[in-house]
């Protein structure tokens, strides 16, 4: 039996509410679960903790110094900060970390637990902590967690739909109705109070015309809005990686990568060190226009560079064995409030993550001596 079928079985064995077996296998893609354990050295889980901790007090330094420039957005400063942010990590073949992007919109946590229970891997993450970070984001309103709305772009249609009705099913274990809509639809007459908004979509910033209500409700702090544009400028904006490195109060984290502005930066001099570089959009998610170095030609290094673009070092993924192949893997490190919650691998082969690699997938870290 495949790990899906087993993985769907063991959904349906703990949440009643499921429906037909067809529902869930047609919500799980055959690649997005390797069935391959990733066994890393306690060292690199102490590095993990570690730099999520230095991360964190880099936010709260720009809490201070960069609070201008998120108002110069028009946008209100929140009190909560953001449920399911992720700090993912390559491992080097040193067992070293290095940063490669922060995600304040990151998919897979409520999946990744259950994955631990299904492996009987201890973590210390649970279903409480998990809703417990819920609440703790609306009680920093002083209001209950009465509901949660989960809001995506046509979430009927969203590859993680599956993970929408898994936060469904725990949150009704704990008494508490969830909601899942398209972000189109929150607008003021359908609301109930402060709701508490779970924002999987991905206008980080509620720039575009159809996300004009979002912004408003934000704005007037009608809504709380879990994870928000501020933790995104905070933590996930690229340009945060180039303060960062520049600034000289606080330490630079250890797994910071060199990185270019190149809006700034010599172009011939990027260009002559492209092969050890990687580039990617200051403001986007994934691996959407993003680009390694050694591949680029000269035409497309023209196109693409300037202001909303940074070039980081590339630093090489290691490779796991999964079975007579080898595939790179990357670390995905959920954590709130700068501690550490679980730690999710996705196995693949390419250039970037695409969860469409037999034999890949998310997975979990077995952390040994």
């Amino acid at each position: 039996m495949s790990i899906k079928a087993k993985f769907i079985e063991y959904l349906k064995s703990n949440y009643d509410g499921w429906g037909q077996q067809s529902l869930l296998e047609g919500l799980i893609s055959d690649q997005l679960l390797s069935e391959t354990i990733i066994t890393l050295p306690l060292s690199v889980l102490t590095q993990i903790k570690n730099e999520v901790s230095s991360y964190y007090q880099l936010r709260q330094w720009g809490e201070v110094h960069l609070k201008d420039q998120y108002l110069s957005r028009g946008l209100v400063i929140p009190k909560n900060e953001a449920v399911c942010t992720s700090f993912d990590f390559h491992v080097t073949s040193e067992d070293k970390i290095k940063l490669i992007e922060v995600n304040t919109n990151a998919a897979f946590l409520a999946l990744g637990l259950e994955l631990y229970k299904f492996h009987e891997i201890k973590t210390d993450f649970s279903s409480d902590a998990l809703v417990d970070m819920f609440v703790q984001e609306a009680q920093t309103y002083n209001e209950n967690l009465e509901s949660v709305t989960i809001i995506d772009d046509n979430p009927s249609q969203q590859r993680m739909l599956v993970e929408f009705l898994l936060y469904q099913q725990i949150f009704e274990k704990y008494k508490i109705p969830c909601h899942i809509k398209d972000y189109k639809k929150i607008t003021e007459t359908s609301l109930n109070r402060k709701d508490f908004i779970y924002n999987r979509y991905t206008d980080f910033y509620l720039n575009d015309p159809s996300s004009q209500n979002l912004r408003d409700l934000f704005n007037e702090q009608k809504i709380i809005l879990s994870p928000n544009p501020y933790e995104y400028f905070l933590l996930a904006d690229k340009q945060r990686m180039l303060d960062w490195q520049n600034q000289t109060e606080m330490p630079v984290p250890e797994s910071l990568l060199k990185i270019y502005d190149l809006g700034v930066a010599d172009r011939e001099q990027v260009w002559s060190e492209r092969k050890d570089l990687f580039f990617k959009p200051k403001n986007s998610y994934g691996s959407k226009q993003a680009y390694k170095g050694a591949s680029i030609s000269r035409r497309n290094f023209d196109e693409f560079y300037g202001p909303t673009m940074i070039a980081q070092d590339y630093a090489q993924p290691q490779e796991y064995p999964v079975g007579d192949q080898s595939m790179k893997y990357d670390l995905r490190c959920y954590a709130y409030k700068g501690q550490l919650q679980i730690v999710i691998a996705r196995l693949y082969q390419g250039q970037t993550t695409n969860l469409r690699t037999q034999g890949g997938g998310f997975t979990v870290v077995d952390f040994k001596d």
